[in-house]
């Protein structure tokens, strides 16, 4: 929508809301004023015919007199009078006579007979079912010495009154219509005054965007629009003045920009920052306002300042592993670039940051895995060493040790082979060449088989092996295979590190599209501190009794390859010394 149109509907809008309430207002006040001058009159019209009727009642005269004085009076008032003794007892109308003023109902309740009894004189206005239309009614005591002996009501129907009001609201529609016109005019013209500035200023900033200097704008206000107008031209003479000078600087930003790998800082020759480019200033939470600055007070890292120190006072190309604690731990290879200096303070130096924290952490996973490796295997080929070598001094000619040594040797030989067995899953699972045999199959079918294989290894400690199906039809769509590894490891897990007569449960719950799958256990736990590092290859949280439970601490990381290769995501809850939830989901089959 246009500056004008708004401008217009918006102080065409206001007009129309201040003549709304001028017209309510006017109207509702014209009602009020009319309606009181018609009060007034008629109470005291209601007093005279009090005074009149005090007389004539006190003279005992009758209903036909009565009733013929109301009518005489209520030609010259052309209102409707009621005359009504202090019982309530209608004694003459000006609407009724003869048996139809017998036949009246008792006047007593009415509103405006009962405040006049107790000598408050008051209006009501309601609907008459006797004339068929609104009356507002008056009532003022007839008193007699003091002591009220009746009520003279006085009505009049409204009929006249809406018929003013009626008038004046015309008078005041036509006006208001007027008024309407008149701001409608006003409205387009002032929206038109402000509008046609901008729409000026708009068709030069278009130029000015384009290139166009030349043009200026023209205001003959003085307020804040001609104001805008004078710092546009302004604005406009300085752009003219160094497109030359930005044109020079952005071809080297863009030199930068298009030669950048990783990170980027460019310094000149004095060290005094020239350009931190968006991906070292996330890094390292940099801003516009380093710039300018001395390169020690933009990143403060000893080895790298030292790094930029050495290549400014020996200017060539170098590169060096800079290692970064703040904000968090990084590691760089930092390359330094020469740039052919065009002007004093222009760029000199270009120092490029390449990460390398994830090559280096792979390097470090990779030593820890060779020494984790050697050590897990050094400790039983030393005890098979051994008692080799024991057998060989002697040993193998005494039945009973040659028999314990050689159970010894095996059970070593075992343990080795199934680290060996554990390392071939995950280099498999970890292969470009492995792949996943997909299909869908019951999940008590999954449970009922890894609780046969391992129901044995629970009893022997006295713990309860329990499973939990929302419905024995359920069924997932993984590999089998696979999907049973993982389980059972996870439940052998439960059953080593559950103390005696503990409890482990293997849980299935219904999410909608998929089925997360829990073994639930009550036993030692784990402490908050190890969580994170739970599913890395060979970690242990207490080491001596994972060997001791025959532990290769390679379980977890084949879980979470597993379940990672099914596109899932295995979660861990523990509290040490109350037990922990290993829980992963796969995609429900629809049935």
């Amino acid at each position: 929508m246009r500056m004008q149109l708004k401008l217009f509907l918006t102080y065409l809008l206001v007009s129309l809301l201040g003549l709304f309430l001028a017209g309510v207002l006017i109207s509702s006040s014209e009602r009020k004023r009319s309606l009181t001058q018609l009060e007034q009159s008629m109470f005291s019209q209601t007093h005279l015919l009090s005074i009149i009727f005090s007389t004539s009642l006190s003279n005992s005269l009758s209903l036909a007199k009565i009733d013929s004085l109301t009518d005489e009076l209520s030609r010259d008032i052309q209102g409707r009078i009621t005359i009504i003794d202090k019982q309530g007892k209608v004694l003459g109308d000006s609407y009724e006579n003869g048996e139809a003023l017998l036949r009246m109902e008792n006047h007593r309740n009415r509103p405006e007979v009962v405040s006049a009894l107790q000598d408050k004189p008051k209006k009501s206005i309601r609907y008459s079912y006797t004339v068929k239309e609104e009356m507002l009614y008056i009532a003022s005591p007839i008193k007699l010495q003091g002591e009220t002996i009746g009520v003279a009501r006085l009505a009049l129907p409204l009929t006249e009154l809406r018929h003013q009001q009626n008038r004046i609201l015309n008078i005041v529609l036509l006006g208001l219509v007027a008024a309407f016109i008149f701001s409608l005019v006003l409205s387009l013209g002032f929206a038109n005054r402000v509008s046609k500035p901008l729409r000026q200023m708009m068709q030069i900033g278009k130029l000015l965007s384009k290139g166009d200097f030349t043009q200026r704008i023209k205001t003959k206000t003085r307020d804040e629009i001609g104001e805008l107008g004078e710092i546009l031209n302004q604005m406009s003479d300085e752009l003219s003045q160094k497109i030359a000078q930005i044109s020079e600087e952005k071809s080297q930003i863009d030199s930068i920009l298009s030669s950048m790998v990783e990170g980027v800082l460019a310094v000149d020759s004095s060290g005094k920052v020239l350009l931190v480019n968006k991906t070292l200033s996330q890094v390292f939470n940099l801003g516009s306002a380093n710039y300018g600055k001395p390169y020690y007070e933009v990143i403060r890292n000893p080895e790298l300042n030292q790094f930029i120190q050495e290549v400014l006072t020996n200017p060539k190309e170098k590169r060096k592993e800079v290692s970064f604690f703040h904000p968090e731990e990084k590691d760089f290879m930092v390359q330094s670039a020469l740039v052919k200096q065009k002007r004093k303070g222009s760029i000199s130096l270009l120092f490029v940051f390449h990460d390398i924290t994830e090559l280096k952490k792979t390097e470090r996973i990779r030593k820890d895995f060779v020494a984790n490796v050697s050590h897990e295997l050094r400790t039983p080929l030393t005890s098979i060493k051994g008692f080799v070598e024991a057998l060989k001094d002697g040993a193998i000619n005494d039945p009973e040790k040659s028999l314990q040594f050689l159970s010894i040797i095996s059970q070593h030989a075992d343990r080795m082979n199934k680290i060996v067995t554990d390392l071939l899953q995950l280099s498999r699972i970890e292969s470009k060449d492995f792949s996943l045999k997909i299909e869908p199959f019951f999940l008590k079918e999954l449970f009922d088989e890894v609780f046969a294989t391992l129901k044995n290894s629970a009893q022997d400690k006295s713990q309860i092996l329990e499973i939990s199906l929302p419905s024995p039809d359920l069924q997932i769509s993984a590999d089998r295979h696979w999907i049973i590894q993982a389980l059972t490891n996870l439940v052998d897990n439960a059953i080593k590190y559950t103390p005696e007569k503990g409890k482990i449960r293997i849980e299935a719950r219904d999410k909608g599209e998929s089925v997360e799958i829990a073994v639930i256990d009550n036993g030692i736990g784990i402490p908050q501190k190890d969580l994170p590092r739970i599913f890395e290859r060979f970690y242990r949280v207490d080491k001596g009794r994972s060997r001791e439970s025959g532990g290769t601490g390679l379980g977890l990381s084949i879980v979470k390859h597993i379940i990672e290769a099914h596109a899932g995501k295995i979660e861990v809850k523990s509290q040490e010394g109350k037990g922990s939830e290993f829980s992963f989901s796969l995609k429900k089959v629809y049935v």
